[in-house]
């Protein structure tokens, strides 16, 4: 398999009223690299934890697998088996096969139900939702026992489910927005996992909507609310009554936001859509001084992420010929093209150029860069590496997941490498590890040669990242490997 010397169109220019000043960089000189399909990781480094599912057990849906809702809660895995139709288990992991036990069991509540869900960590506890007769659906809190795994509070009384959703940490308590039956009411509420310390901090009302996105700044919950009358808010919530504040005005009208990211120094950037169409771009710190828009864009462009002192962000070229890469001063605005990517299906049928993911790993953003087609799956996903140069842009595979339900996981590793999947040399989706670099991008361990274990749900506990994978047996199941993963300098191509 190949990747390397694929050219790169690079825009250098302002985005402003005439449009960027778009530069052609041809062939980079750089000889093409051999990404090796040999293990980047010893032997015995990547292992499977323990089968979850038992023998001869219905296979999941992909829409509720099993291993699912990996988390971390200050150094124990936490997940969940949704076993459909039989029963749901909250589970608990050492990296150990005999430190993985089941740590509550819940009957299957019925038809539709989603078992136990909405993993969310606070200190040591976890949150979730589960159902457990007699009471319907509702809020529960684990210390990792089976005692210590109890209902926080029947906030809809009998069997009657209570309409919870948008969890997250503001402080020390799990903040959460509830509809009221029939979802008219808007509340937000708090809850330090006691009955008498679950209450609701502020009633929106019926007119008003409130963003699924949020983000935490400096201790604090930040998100939008909107409402035909007063437009767009910015508030923030630190968990308690007296911190639950309007912020600061973002639009006269009812917009949402589409995106959220952390920048480096810890303030949050956002984006929201607006008539005409236009894109708004904002920086806050949680204070009304502190939230300012930095700058605008005409048409749509989605938010990607903030690397050394700028926001980046994606837009089409023309009739889908490119992909651009804007990015913003986090200083005060101004918005330039950073890098444009090519498009080599430009001008057949749907093949315009979309972003699935995007992470920021050792200095550069990673991006899973999709064409699509006229039907819902794309015809090619691959991976790019960019440090916001030309020079420092980088194809590195084209094996990604095409599935119309599935993306390839891109994973920080936290010690300066991404985990990704990807097909690279037919070998099925198997877990890769790169730098951002074609020289140390490999394979990390060929896990299914049946084809392809299709890695997922990576979740960093300490120094293990833990994933659902194929177990080979039935089913899949929790696998485990060093989060200091990384591949050694390949071999350079023989001449």
């Amino acid at each position: 398999m190949r990747v390397g010397s694929w050219s790169v169109l690079v825009g250098l220019g302002l985005v402003g009223c005439g449009g960027p000043v778009e530069k052609e960089v041809g062939d980079t000189g750089e000889a093409a690299v051999q990404v090796q399909a040999q293990a980047c990781a010893p032997s015995g480094a990547v292992y499977k934890v323990k089968d979850i599912l038992p023998p001869n057990a219905p296979l999941p849906s992909p829409g509720k697998p099993v291993p699912d809702w990996l988390t971390n809660v200050q150094g124990t895995l936490f997940f969940a088996s949704n076993l459909y139709g039989d029963r749901a288990i909250l589970w608990r992991s050492d990296g150990t096969s005999e430190g993985t036990v089941p740590v509550k069991e819940f009957p299957w509540p019925g038809p539709g139900s989603e078992g136990v869900s909405d993993f969310t960590p606070v200190g040591n506890h976890l949150f979730f939702m589960a159902a457990a007769p007699p009471f319907g659906r509702e809020l529960w809190v684990s210390d990792g026992t089976g005692a210590g795994t109890r209902l926080v509070a029947d906030l809809e009384p009998g069997s009657a489910g209570a309409s919870l959703l948008y969890f997250g940490q503001a402080g020390d308590a799990l903040t959460f927005f509830r509809r009221s039956l029939g979802g008219a009411g808007l509340s937000l509420w708090r809850s330090d996992g006691t009955e008498a310390g679950t209450f609701q901090l502020m009633d929106y009302g019926a007119a008003r909507e409130v963003s699924p996105r949020s983000l935490g700044v400096a201790g604090a919950r930040l998100f939008t609310v909107s409402s035909a009358g007063e437009g767009t808010w910015l508030w923030r919530t630190d968990g308690t009554a007296a911190g639950t504040t309007r912020v600061k005005r973002v639009d006269a009208g009812q917009v949402s936001v589409s995106g959220w990211v952390l920048t480096e120094a810890g303030e949050g950037v956002f984006v929201f859509h607006d008539e005409g169409p236009i894109t708004e771009v904002w920086k806050t710190d949680g204070t009304p001084g502190g939230t300012v828009r930095l700058e605008s864009f005409g048409g749509h462009v989605g938010l990607q992420g903030t690397l050394g002192g700028h926001v980046y962000l994606a837009s089409t070229v023309g009739e889908g010929t490119a992909l651009r890469l804007s990015r913003v001063s986090l200083a005060g605005g101004g918005k330039e093209t950073a890098v444009t990517l090519p498009n080599r299906y430009a001008g057949e049928p749907g093949a315009w150029p979309f972003v699935q993911q995007t992470v920021r790993s050792g200095g550069k953003l990673y991006l899973s860069v999709g064409i699509g087609t006229t039907g819902p799956a794309p015809r090619e996903v691959s991976l790019w590496a960019t440090d916001g140069t030309a020079a420092g842009t980088r194809e590195l595979s084209r094996g990604l997941s095409t599935s119309d339900e599935w993306a390839s996981p891109l994973v920080d590793t936290g010690a300066g490498a991404l985990v990704f999947s990807t097909n690279e040399g037919g070998m099925g989706l198997e877990p890769w590890v790169t730098d951002g670099t074609p020289a140390r991008t490999g394979l990390i361990a060929d896990l299914s040669p049946t084809g392809g274990s299709r890695p997922e749900a990576f979740t960093r506990v300490g120094g293990t990242l833990f994933f659902r994978a194929y177990s080979n047996t039935w089913g899949d199941a929790l696998w485990a490997m060093p989060a200091t993963v990384a591949c050694p300098n390949q071999a350079p191509p023989p001449r």
